[in-house]
């Protein structure tokens, strides 16, 4: 789930960038990542959700594991407001949902991005080009001790929600100009980094800033895989 979600984040940051040289080597790349994350038999992965505004400091630590049975996810929020802290686990196997929200698992609806691979089509990528700002691509980088590819690029958000709009369901009759809705969303910027042995997306960090009534808020996205193939048990929920 949550590496679909940094993907679709970033990939529409990224990958729309293939009408010049280091976007065709970006989408190379990523197939290439997708591709081998699809023959994980097993993954862990952590990561963070942050949120910064006035007189707010909200962030979401989460991780989760993936296997061949089913998926699992945990996440702790802190500084929310009116509510403080709180946490909440979510497992998904067997076709069926459950989640943990205080201290007990209770049925839930399985999450839409569980039964699909999550990738967007050529064509939207194709559409998303004509916005894209800059995509950079720097390989054979040693950190520590891994050699990778860093993939970086900045994409005009107004233009991507646009684009996405016409491969929806709610494009007809609908507005996307987001100045109507009284929001102001600055340039996603996004940058990933890829192992060049095994090809997988190992961590990945997109950012952007939101402004409305006078207010401006920060958001960043944290990924990180921590551990690959290796053996995985995931919570047995009741109910």
């Amino acid at each position: 789930m949550i590496v679909r979600l940094v993907t679709v984040l970033a990939a529409a940051s990224l990958l729309a960038g293939c009408s010049s040289e280091e976007g065709l080597r970006a989408q190379e790349l990523l197939q290439q990542s997708e591709a081998a994350q699809a023959k994980l038999s097993s993954s862990t992965f952590d990561g963070s959700l942050g949120i910064a505004a006035e007189g707010m400091n909200m962030r979401m630590s989460f991780n989760g594991a993936t296997s061949k049975d089913g998926e699992w996810f945990s996440m702790r929020a802190s500084g929310v407001p009116d509510a403080g802290d709180m946490e909440m686990q979510l497992v998904v196997r067997d076709g069926k949902a459950w989640l943990n929200a205080d201290g007990r698992w209770r049925s839930a609806p399985v999450p839409a991005g569980t039964t699909s691979n999550g990738t967007l089509s050529a064509a939207a990528f194709q559409q998303l080009a004509r916005y894209v700002k800059a995509v950079r691509v720097k390989e054979h980088q040693v950190i520590q001790g891994k050699t990778v590819t860093t993939i970086a690029g900045e994409i005009d958000t107004q233009g991507m929600v646009e684009s996405f709009a016409k491969f929806g369901s709610l494009a007809e009759g609908a507005s996307f100009d987001l100045s109507k809705l009284g929001l102001d969303i600055g340039d996603i910027h996004a940058v990933l980094t890829v192992d060049e042995q095994t090809h997988l997306l190992v961590s990945a960090l997109v950012g952007f800033e939101m402004k409305a009534d006078g207010r401006t808020a920060k958001l960043d996205v944290r990924y990180r895989l921590s551990g690959a193939n290796t053996p995985v048990t995931l919570p047995s929920p009741s109910g």
